[in-house]
């Protein structure tokens, strides 16, 4: 998903006006355009997010129905990426390794709102990617690209949608 996802940062960087995000580690060896860590940074998050949420989906489903904790797991698990990486947002712009241009909605001067937003979205579609990845035991290593490369597509589109909804007027 981190190598898939180097083309939304492609996006952030290069196809909007408001909010546009902007790396200031000029030293750093870039994929596209975004510093060759961003991958793992990638990975890392949806390790961290997505773990859990796969546990917490089986521990609810102990008591509840299956849907009932897909649905409660998968917002608790929007709300657990939004304030994460908003945190991690605050801490890049602190640390001077990127920042977002003015937008219509910014969270101080640290970055604009579509970003925590959109972390918010993507990660509703963690648990059902992450559950047909599992499924595909028998081929791990399309496993693991098939779902990389849904997940970028959720990472995508949730930012697009976070995007439209906060900065297009």
């Amino acid at each position: 998903a981190g190598i898939f996802e180097t083309l939304v940062d492609w996006g952030l960087i290069h196809w909007i006006s408001n909010g546009r995000l902007v790396y200031l580690t000029g030293n750093d060896v870039v994929l596209l355009a975004s510093p060759l860590w961003m991958p793992v940074a990638w990975a890392c998050v949806i390790a961290e997010l997505g773990y859990p949420a796969m546990r917490l989906f089986r521990w609810l489903k102990a008591s509840m129905t299956t849907n009932r904790a897909a649905v409660i797991a998968s917002l608790l698990t929007g709300l657990a990426a939004s304030v994460t990486v908003g945190f991690y947002e605050y801490l890049a712009y602190r640390a001077n390794l990127w920042r977002y241009e003015k937008a219509n909605v910014m969270l101080g001067d640290s970055y604009a709102l579509y970003i925590p937003f959109g972390e918010f979205l993507m990660f509703l579609a963690i648990l059902p990617i992450g559950a047909r990845a599992l499924s595909m035991n028998h081929r791990s290593q399309a496993a693991f690209i098939e779902g990389g490369a849904a997940f970028a597509l959720a990472i995508a589109l949730g930012y697009a949608l976070a995007y439209f909804l906060l900065e297009v007027r």
